[in-house]
């Protein structure tokens, strides 16, 4: 599957704890989306059901939430790609 990511998840999973190297092997291999956004554009990620499932389990770790059980501001990216994987055509 081909997954469209912005700039801002794509620099979140980089910088996530335990990346593992099925991932690492991914970004590294990510290509720069064709939205005309410039440098400040996203990247398309090319996931395989496992390297998806890898990514949708890390994402959800780093999701947290407050006493009300909204998600925090801090992990809201994270948030939106687990919900991004989960909803994906393919995935």
């Amino acid at each position: 599957m081909d997954l469209a990511v912005t700039r801002e998840q794509f620099d979140a999973v980089r910088g996530a704890r335990h990346l593992p190297d099925v991932l690492k092997q991914v970004l590294a291999g990510a290509r720069r989306s064709d939205d005309g956004e410039g440098e400040g554009g996203g990247y398309v990620l090319h996931l395989t059901y496992e390297e998806a499932t890898a990514l949708n389990e890390l994402c959800a770790w780093n999701v947290h939430t407050d006493a009300s059980g909204a998600v925090t501001p801090e992990s809201r990216v994270f948030d939106d790609l687990v919900k991004a994987i989960l909803t994906h055509p393919d995935y």
